[in-house]
Formats: C-alpha cells, structure tokens, sequence
C-alpha cells in the first residue's frame, strides 16, 4: 500500500538542504505508541476490515507523533537537521545564512541570544564575523562619547566628525566569501550611523 507522505513540507530554499528528500515522510518499520485500533469500540475493533485499516493509519500517523515528541530536538542548533538548521537562521540572519559552512551556522544560531546583546558593537561586530572562517578580523572604530553632567540647548553642543570605523577582514583557508560578500556582511553589521570602511584580502 502506498501512503502519501503529508508531513511539515521544509521551506524553499535556492538550493537543496543536504541529505534531504525535501519533505518530512515515511519512516519505514516506524511503531506508533498510540495504535488506533485500541481508540474504536470494542465491536468494531473485532471487525477484520477495521484491524487492516487501523494499522494503515497508525503508519501515516507515526512519523507526526515521532516529530511532535522529537521537536525540542528540532529547536537545538547542535541536533536539528540541517534543513531545520537553515529555516531557524532565515529567521535571524535573512542576509547572510546561505554563506555560512554548516558548522559556523549551527555555531551562529546557538550564540545569537548572547551575541544580540553586543549587536553594533565591535566585540559584536567580531564575534559575528568569527563564524564566517576569516583566518583574522581587525577592528579600528572612531569610538569617543560626549556627554554633560548638566541639561545643555543642543544648539550649543560642538561639532563633531561623524563615527568611523575600518574594518580589515583575511580570509581563512576555507572561508567561501569573496570580497563583495564580506563587505556586505559588514554593513549589515555595523549601526547605520557610522562610516565604515572594509578591507577584505
């Protein structure tokens, strides 16, 4: 018997998450916790044609409840499948996902609570492009507040340059980017207020 395979369709995504067949389906010799037939009425479980049909539905239903009790798992960077992995980040790193290796993605959305707290900053800035496999990152930022003890007019505040900040990025031996990707990268990262400028070698 042929069942269709009904369960969670993954995203679409430019290219083919690996090892995947592009749905959630059929686990073959997968055992439901929950057969049916013990749900009906004592007089139709004894029917044989509800004892053969029973079980076909067991076998449709099986990998949803497997999934259901596995969805934790389906939330953890380290364990979720890698198709999984890719949906999760296109949450949170819509401009840049595709460009990380499985191993910098799975890293980047376990850190990516604690490193929202650093967002914009130059340890921020770092931590970010540390997943990308750049052999060196080097930071140079204006930096510099101004502040008063005391309420001010605006108006009488000084002039000040605009914030900067270089940012010289090498790539490692397995990075992927070329230039213009990381340059992208880094503005992305970087507060739209400042001036950056990015050298990629």
């Amino acid at each position: 018997m042929t069942v269709p395979e009904i369960l969670l369709t993954e995203p679409a995504f430019a290219e083919a998450p690996p090892n995947s067949t592009g749905e959630r389906g059929m686990v073959d010799g997968l055992r439901t916790p929950f057969p049916l037939i013990n749900a009906v009425p004592p007089m139709l479980a004894e029917d044989p044609f509800v004892q053969r049909m029973m079980p076909a539905f067991d076998e449709v239903l099986a990998p949803i409840i497997s999934t259901l009790d596995c969805f934790p798992s389906y939330l953890d960077p380290s364990l979720a499948p890698m198709d999984m992995v890719k949906y999760m980040a296109s949450w949170l790193f819509p401009n840049y996902e595709d460009q990380l290796s499985e191993e910098g993605l799975r890293h980047a959305l376990a850190t990516v609570v604690e490193r929202s707290g650093w967002r914009g900053t130059a340890r921020g800035i770092r931590e970010a492009l540390q997943t990308f496999d750049l052999a060196s990152i080097d930071i140079d930022d204006s930096g510099s507040t101004v502040i008063s003890t005391t309420p001010t007019d605006p108006a009488t505040w000084p002039e000040v340059a605009p914030p900067t900040a270089t940012i010289t990025c090498v790539a490692g031996a397995n990075a992927t980017l070329n230039d213009e990707q990381i340059t992208g990268i880094v503005r992305f990262l970087v507060p739209a207020h400042v001036i950056v400028n990015v050298v990629a070698t």
